[in-house]
């Protein structure tokens, strides 16, 4: 769980609390990507202006100031994205309004270059930002249940809630946290595990309206992964809990098969939803004149989509064919040198952490490679973690001291 100091405001930096101040409004009162931006947007863009302010922005175009991969190719990739899909759009003579809410969505990806540094420099705020994170994740769960319960429905847009990155990462948190607790049972809390099983409970029932394949998927095969590496490592001590989760999977196997049934059921209906189909469709469009190849066709480009019955939209289910369209190859060569350099980074971050390993993986891969939740805030959010834990780990590996046991690699996430 977290154990994270006393706050003192006197001390705390006013970026950090305008930082959190954003994430906390998002999450109890944002959408993902609401059709009509109104005043709660208004104030997170606000929030999150007075967070970044002139240093954050200041870092974009420093040569020098990042250290680790990520950073490196995550700033070209940034800046790439800053030049050349506008040109293009302007060339293109594209929707101004359309034009506004890519760009505006890009922005939220820049969260990494902006804060990962200051972040990085202060523990307390990345313990706050980390249960903030998690926080995130059930109150968007709860936001997408309530309506379903008749306790309480908001005369806004609450779509894809429980479609978020940071949902799929809350639920690995607690699925993977629950298991840790079962496998090292001289550390047990039952107070600790109850919490987090009702969280999980909630998390997954948001999970379970819309049939989220890809995220369910994730977090059995997260808990799959560590209870493997944990029973490879030390079978004695991994064959308890393995008898309780075959036990509760027994008593709930009724539910589960229902579950079953119905994932399969949307697979053999939908099968993986046109995504073959739509990158070919982006290519098709994107290769029909060399400029457009090179260059994209900027930011507000529209394509027919077959993932949405053939309708004219903005955007495509995949970062990297987004990126194509938009950019071009220039820009799609960018964003696979950072997606590259983001799995590298990954790996140290598991090494110390299984938990904020696990949860970065999905969280980023899959917006990647499946879902459309890399142009909202929530895929920035996972951007800006995987930042700032990247450096957290480095710095530790690199303390002259990190050899010495009693140096430890004390996680925010125990």
């Amino acid at each position: 769980m977290y154990h994270a100091p006393m706050m003192s405001l006197v001390r705390f930096p006013l970026y950090g609390l305008f930082l959190m101040g954003a994430v906390l409004s998002y999450a109890l009162f944002g959408s993902p990507t609401p059709d009509n931006p109104g005043f709660v947007e208004i104030l997170i863009a606000a929030f999150l202006m007075a967070a970044v302010g002139w240093r954050g922005l200041s870092h974009v175009f420093n040569p020098y100031i990042f250290k680790t991969p990520f950073l490196k190719y995550f700033q070209l990739f940034f800046v790439c994205g800053l030049v050349v899909p506008t040109l293009s759009a302007i060339f293109h003579d594209n929707n101004l309004g359309l034009m506004f809410r890519d760009m505006a969505a890009f922005l939220f990806l820049g969260l990494p270059l902006f804060l990962s540094l200051r972040i990085n420099l202060n523990p307390q705020i990345q313990h706050y930002m980390t249960a903030i994170i998690v926080f995130m994740g059930v109150a968007f769960c709860v936001r997408t249940l309530l309506p379903v319960l008749n306790i309480w429905i908001d005369g806004g847009e609450l779509l894809y809630l429980s479609n978020s990155p940071i949902v799929m990462m809350a639920a690995i948190f607690f699925i993977v946290s629950l298991w840790q607790n079962i496998y090292d049972f001289r550390n047990i809390s039952l107070i600790r595990m109850a919490l987090s099983a009702i969280a999980l409970g909630i998390i997954l029932s948001a999970m379970l309206l819309d049939v989220q394949r890809a995220t369910i998927g994730a977090v059995f095969i997260s808990l799959f992964f560590v209870a493997f590496i944990d029973f490879y490592k030390n079978p004695k001590k991994a064959i308890l809990p393995v008898f309780i989760i075959l036990a509760i999977a027994l008593a709930l196997w009724p539910f589960v098969s229902q579950i079953v049934d119905v994932m399969a059921a949307k697979t053999a209906q939908v099968g993986m939803n046109s995504r073959m189909a739509e990158a070919m469709a982006v290519f098709h469009l994107v290769a029909s004149d060399m400029g457009s190849f090179l260059f994209g066709r900027g930011w507000g480009a529209v394509f027919s989509s077959p993932a949405v019955a053939g309708l004219d939209v903005n955007y495509t289910h995949s970062l990297l064919t987004t990126i194509f369209l938009k950019g071009g190859f220039i820009f799609l060569m960018s964003a696979i040198a950072m997606v590259a350099a983001g799995l590298y980074e990954i790996a140290p971050i598991f090494k110390g952490d299984k938990i904020k390993g696990l949860m970065l993986f999905w969280g980023f891969i899959i917006p990647v490679l499946l879902y459309a939740s890399h142009k909202s805030l929530d895929f920035g959010l996972v951007l800006l973690m995987m930042g700032v834990w990247g450096l957290s780990m480095r710095s530790l590996q690199n303390h002259p001291l990190s050899a010495n046991k009693n140096i430890k690699n004390e996680s925010v996430i125990k």
